[in-house]
């Protein structure tokens, strides 16, 4: 069993519209006492319109991912490797293209509230490393 603290419960929220989401990140307690992220500052506020607003999906993953590794990372890591393919169908499209298309378009979640942050008191985080996207030949 780790003796470590459960890590903080983040929660990525969408405001604003479907036409133009925009994201905030929240963080919680056992008792759900929301306080909101301040990326500018750099601290939780418990006013929602203190927290950072985000347009891209993309930035605010790196700061939610930045906001675990702060509260996680002191903790020894085990690297693991799962191969995942995609096949596309139709035209082919260019590498970089397919590339930020996937970025884009692809989310791996992890369901925590059935399952727990991991195994055995550790915390998985999963990382798509699109920059290493290759064709497979066949």
């Amino acid at each position: 069993m780790n003796d470590n603290p459960t890590p903080p419960i983040l929660s990525l929220i969408q405001k604003g519209c479907d036409r133009f989401p925009r994201y905030i990140i929240v963080k919680g307690d056992h008792v759900r006492n929301p306080v909101f992220w301040n990326a500018v500052s750099e601290e939780w506020h418990a006013d929602e319109h203190m927290a950072t607003v985000f347009a891209d999906v993309n930035q605010i993953l790196w700061e939610h991912h930045g906001l675990m590794m702060k509260a996680i990372g002191d903790r020894p890591c085990h690297k693991y490797v799962m191969p995942m393919s995609v096949e596309l169908y139709g035209e082919k499209p260019s590498l970089e293209a397919f590339q930020e298309w996937l970025e884009k378009a692809l989310r791996l979640v992890v369901n925590t509230p059935d399952y727990g942050y991991g195994p055995d008191g550790a915390v998985g985080v999963v990382m798509a490393h699109f920059d290493k996207l290759r064709e497979k030949k066949r």
